[in-house]
């Protein structure tokens, strides 16, 4: 199984709100997209999969348009597309092996060889001799299970995973990630993983898409972005890895932007980051601004909000 190569454009208008975003990801590439709440993160999913209408703009799979804002539209069933939130929305009333199974029968594969391939897929993602159980006699994080094994069965050609560790404590989100981790590459799904968590980012994909205000702010490897933190968003997520005691950088200049206070500055390792700050964060050339592990950030001890 391998994934499509994803190309979207993808412009959404809401009122004052506007999301307008430019996304690639190859074939079996996982790209995270970050961003603070509010940032356009679902909505954007929401769009690749076809449950919010485009203002403009289009998507295509491996050069195939499945929407485009002119026409023509695949209907999000029709897609390939499979999204899986916080929540695992298994059905009640089925097992986790008919759960499993529900996708591959939908395409018409017959009942017995759909069973076989869904207790495959509970061995894979550890849940063997759990089959019969429906998902209400599950814990959250084997019921995340189940809903990762039914997203992956149906061979999607894209995997959509918005914040699915976000739900989880910590020891089973990070059982969780690892399974992702390894079936992700087992599989070479083409995935987009939405999420807060720099850990997250880090240990699942490998290019990383920054999502604010509706807007792209940075893009790159994941290392490369976390190292040199471009917002003041960025900084905070990067300084929660773990080692990381915080981040801080003397301010060299200050102008303002298209609506934002951009601060250039440097950091104690000799680095030039330029970011962008809310229009009044009071910034002054020399300040030191620095993130620490609370994602409290401070400039001469005042917090910028």
């Amino acid at each position: 199984m391998t994934g499509a190569a994803l190309d979207a454009r993808v412009r959404v208008q809401r009122g004052a709100y506007a999301l307008d975003v430019e996304l690639q990801a190859g074939a079996g590439e996982i790209v995270a997209v970050m961003g603070p709440s509010g940032a356009g993160k679902s909505t954007l999913f929401d769009a690749i999969a076809g449950f919010v209408p485009l203002t403009a703009g289009q998507v295509f799979l491996d050069e195939r348009t499945v929407d485009a804002a002119s026409g023509p539209r695949v209907a999000p069933q029709r897609r390939g597309i499979v999204l899986l939130g916080q929540e695992p929305r298994l059905f009640p009333h089925l097992s986790a092996r008919e759960n499993i199974a529900f996708g591959p029968r939908a395409r018409g594969t017959a009942r017995a060889v759909a069973r076989a391939e869904a207790d495959v897929w509970l061995e894979r993602v550890g849940l063997v001799g759990m089959g019969d159980r429906r998902p209400a006699q599950l814990s959250g994080g084997q019921q995340q299970r189940v809903a990762l094994a039914r997203a992956l069965a149906t061979a999607p050609r894209l995997l959509l995973l918005d914040e699915p560790l976000t739900s989880l404590d910590p020891e089973t989100a990070a059982g969780i990630r690892s399974l992702l981790r390894a079936q992700l590459s087992e599989t070479g799904t083409t995935a987009l993983v939405a999420t807060h968590d720099a850990v997250d980012a880090e240990s699942l994909a490998g290019r990383l898409v920054v999502l604010e205000g509706g807007r792209i702010t940075q893009q790159g490897d994941v290392r490369a972005v976390l190292d040199a933190p471009a917002t003041v968003f960025v900084a905070a997520v990067a300084a929660t890895l773990p080692g990381r005691e915080g981040w801080s950088a003397r301010v060299d200049g200050v102008q303002v932007a298209d609506g934002h206070v951009v601060v250039r500055a440097r950091t104690r390792a000799g680095e030039d980051v330029e970011l962008r700050m809310p229009p009044d964060a009071g910034v002054t050339r020399g300040a030191i601004i620095t993130v620490r592990w609370r994602n409290v950030v401070e400039t001469r001890g005042r917090p910028l909000t």
